[in-house]
């Protein structure tokens, strides 16, 4: 994998792991867009719940850069994107930033922000390419 394609995913893996600081240490800051109420410990324990995904986002990326076939960590970064534009940003969008009564900027913030994110991965994913042979001489 080339440097710059790796570079976007460490940047992605450093926002994947402040969003999992954040859940876990603070995670009024990102329940209060959510008009959640209450911190209380449910509420906290399913915030860091979430965390956990975002440890899993972080190992599998780690993988992904790992292998040595790019088919095989375009599916992976792929998928990886199509969850945050399809199951985050667009379900935000639909219905869920409505049915809990988010303010319009907090949801456009939020959904924004999964959509730069999935659409990075399909730039990554649409880039990375295996490395040429050199020509036999």
């Amino acid at each position: 994998m080339r440097l710059p394609l790796r570079v976007v995913l460490w940047i992605y893996i450093a926002f994947n792991l402040a969003q999992t600081a954040v859940l876990v240490f603070a995670p009024e800051v990102i329940d209060r867009a959510y008009l959640g109420g209450e911190m209380t410990p449910t509420r906290r324990f399913q915030w860091y719940a979430v965390a956990g995904y975002h440890v899993l986002i972080i190992a599998v990326t780690v993988i992904a850069m790992g292998l040595e076939r790019a088919a095989d960590r375009r599916r992976i970064v792929v998928v990886n994107a199509l969850m945050y534009l399809l199951w985050d940003a667009a379900s935000q969008l639909a219905y869920w930033g409505g049915a809990i009564g988010m303010a319009t900027s907090d949801l456009l913030v939020n959904s924004g922000v999964s959509i730069a994110g999935g659409t990075a991965l399909l730039v990554v994913a649409w880039r990375d390419r295996d490395a040429e042979a050199a020509p036999a001489r």
